[in-house]
């Protein structure tokens, strides 16, 4: 009789353990997802940050980082590091766009529709990731006047 107390309680406490090794492991992978998250969100922030500071003679010159579309800059980048040291590796893709009401630069405004000349232009970089068999994208935009 205890010999079969014994295998029922055993029993209970390995069903009892795995139940609670399943759900430590469901914590886990949050975690990891949010650790990807940040570690991205921190490189586009650089890259915002470089679109903002970057001089504006230098924004719209012909050896820019952000080429006039359809041209693109494409450059491998090591967004950063998973637990263990693992790096994530991706891509920025730089690309700026013209506003439609600039005076020429590609956009057909003219001193009716833009009396201050102001030029605008849109600079985008897309990062692009693959963390395991799965490949996300970021994208941030930043506005530029002059």
């Amino acid at each position: 009789m205890i010999l079969m107390e014994t295998m029922i309680t055993l029993s209970i406490l390995t069903v009892l353990g795995l139940a609670l090794l399943k759900l430590s492991l469901n914590i886990l992978a949050p975690r990891q997802w949010i650790v990807q998250q940040t570690v991205s969100d921190a490189y586009l922030t650089y890259e915002r940050a470089f679109a903002e500071r970057i001089p504006f003679e230098n924004l719209v010159a012909a050896d820019s980082p952000w080429p006039v579309a359809p041209a693109t800059a494409v450059t491998a980048v090591e967004v950063g590091r998973l637990p263990r040291g693992v790096p994530i590796m991706g891509t920025v893709t730089r690309i700026r766009y013209p506003d439609p009401n600039n005076i020429g630069d590609g956009g057909a405004g003219n001193e009716a529709t833009n009396p201050s000349a102001m030029e605008i232009w849109k600079a985008q970089s897309v990062l692009t990731y693959r963390i395991g068999a799965r490949t996300y994208a970021k994208s941030r935009t930043v506005l530029r006047s002059q």
